[in-house]
């Protein structure tokens, strides 16, 4: 790996062991974006979401990102993006499942990050997420199904006061 140097684990308290670096692709990104704004402004969907590994473990989601909360009066809650709620009779209901931004799968943050970091705050992108649809069978038992929709959204910045807003 090519990278920035940032630290370094020596036992001895020399110059070697392990070191961390920074990537040179996100060195260059950075240093482009503080050049030309002085400041590192990203694009962000206008949501909150639930880390992978626990939505593997505590939903059985094996794909896709859990969207947990849609800030109001934000592009993403405009577009029509779910997250988690609770029924008018009292049961939680799973949010919106990402699986594509612009096409490209994304089934941990990494992926998500990645396909975002590719626009511009401002930008238009087509989200593709599954979103559960809960049905009763004949008996009244609850029947889970994913409906997959294409929603567009557009990417807020990173200092966008209406997603800090709490």
């Amino acid at each position: 790996m090519i990278g920035m140097a940032t630290a370094i684990y020596s036992p001895s308290g020399a110059s070697a062991g392990v070191g961390f670096a920074i990537p040179a692709d996100t060195v260059k990104y950075v240093a482009s974006m503080l050049i030309k704004n002085g400041q590192i402004i990203r694009p962000l969907l206008g949501v909150s979401i639930l880390d992978s590994k626990q939505a593997r473990q505590a939903l059985g989601i094996t794909k896709g990102i859990l969207i947990l909360e849609v800030k109001p009066g934000t592009p993403a809650f405009k577009a029509g993006l779910r997250g988690i709620r609770r029924s008018d009779n009292g049961i939680i209901e799973i949010g919106d499942i990402i699986t594509a931004i612009e096409g490209l799968p994304i089934t941990k943050e990494e992926d998500l990050f990645r396909a975002i970091e590719q626009y511009e705050p401002g930008d238009v992108v087509n989200v593709t997420v599954n979103r559960p649809l809960v049905e009763l069978d004949e008996e009244g038992n609850p029947d889970i199904k994913l409906k997959e929709l294409v929603l567009p959204v557009k990417l807020i910045a990173s200092d966008d006061s209406t997603f800090l807003q709490k």
